[in-house]
């Protein structure tokens, strides 16, 4: 369809801040991209484009119709995607976000063994301890230790992550070890910002207020920190099972545990969810093991 030449030159131009960027994005000339998007301003009878020698703005027509334009290709990658799953293909783009250690090893070697057996899949990864917003920023689905407390959001819990205090050998030889929660407002913690310690005694849980020297927002840093006789820490497993299983950290207050975190695959509420989601979420239920 002519009414269609040019625009996704225009909006790869929008997107990518000039010419030549669009054209290296595109695997086209500079000069063909450029004629595409002038044949385009000369058939619509506009200008979309405020050309300078350092950068290309938007008019206030070009803001307008580049807006539209998004969407028309939008819904065109849309339906090449439903043929493609309508043949039962599991192929097109997928954007999961997730958190800390678990994102790092258990989600990402996950994602990756899934991408080996869909070569079609197109995989984007988001690791960190941001809690992002699926549908605002366009996230297919997510991994987090907590349930969301966004209704329109649908939950399938893939397991439970532990919280562990402990402290290293060195540390525990020095300052002896806590009996119970209360003694660790006499100890040095190391914490994330705003962390919470939450413990439990056969009640209701409570939180300790905890201090120390050491304050990261990196599960591997504070562990470190931990290992080299800084203080103590709280963390999920996943960070410091190896240091304990090798003694370079010790866990204490295991009888005051609250019970274990349940680590959920969340993702929107949509009537009909692609092919490669659907495959996606099965392939990680079954890796995990949950039923």
């Amino acid at each position: 369809m002519k009414q269609l030449d040019g625009l996704m030159e225009f909006c790869a131009v929008v997107d990518h801040g000039g010419f030549t960027r669009a054209s290296e994005a595109l695997g086209l000339s500079a000069s063909f991209v450029s004629r595409r998007v002038a044949d385009l301003e000369a058939r619509l009878g506009v200008r979309l484009l405020h050309r300078t020698t350092r950068r290309v703005n938007l008019t206030e027509l070009g803001a307008t119709y580049y807006e539209r334009a998004t969407a028309i290709l939008s819904d065109i990658n849309a339906l090449e995607t439903d043929l493609a799953e309508q043949q039962n293909l599991v192929k097109g783009h997928i954007r999961i976000a997730a958190g800390g250690r678990f994102g790092e090893t258990w989600v990402s070697e996950a994602m990756a063994e899934f991408a080996s057996l869909h070569p079609e899949v197109e995989i984007t990864l988001e690791v960190s301890d941001r809690r992002v917003d699926l549908i605002r920023e366009g996230f297919d689905l997510a991994v987090r230790h907590s349930m969301p407390s966004d209704p329109d959001l649908i939950v399938r819990r893939i397991g439970a992550r532990r919280m562990i205090v402990c402290a290293a050998p060195d540390y525990l030889d020095v300052h002896g070890h806590p009996e119970s929660p209360a003694d660790l407002v006499k100890h040095c913690c190391l914490a994330a910002p705003g962390q919470k310690w939450m413990f439990q005694s056969g009640g209701p849980q409570f939180e300790v207020k905890v201090r120390g020297r050491w304050v990261s927002n990196s599960g591997p840093a504070l562990t470190i920190a931990c290992m080299k006789g800084l203080g103590i820490i709280r963390l999920g497993e996943t960070y410091v099972a190896d240091a304990i299983n090798a003694g370079s950290l010790v866990p204490l207050l295991e009888t005051h545990e609250i019970p274990p975190q349940e680590t959920v695959l969340v993702y929107p509420s949509r009537e009909r969810l692609p092919v490669r989601i659907r495959e996606l979420i099965s392939y990680i239920a079954e890796r995990s093991g949950v039923s």
